[in-house]
């Protein structure tokens, strides 16, 4: 089965907060496999392996395998609109 599950709104709000305030742009980030996102690994009033869905990850399905497909049907679906990309778009779609 797959193990990702949504933010809890608590923690959904103390991101926000953090943005708001500045804070979490003071904060490390890391790099997130795939979709090259930067996130960061810590932020004030939320527990760190809600930042990173690895750390979180609570199925029997592998995580990589999971991140993986969603890359494939991203890029699958994003085909339909490559060519009304600019070329920072496109350089920007996951990598599996």
């Amino acid at each position: 089965t797959t193990g990702g599950k949504r933010c809890p709104l608590k923690y959904t709000r103390a991101i926000l907060d953090a943005i708001h305030s500045g804070e979490l742009a003071k904060q490390e980030y890391e790099t997130y496999d795939v979709f090259n996102l930067s996130v960061p690994k810590t932020c004030p009033n939320v527990p760190d392996e809600m930042l990173n869905p690895k750390k979180s990850w609570t199925g029997t399905a592998d995580f990589g395998d999971e991140v993986r497909k969603l890359g494939e049907l991203f890029n699958k679906n994003f085909e339909k609109y490559a060519s009304e990309a600019t070329p920072e778009v496109l350089k920007a779609v996951p990598t599996v």
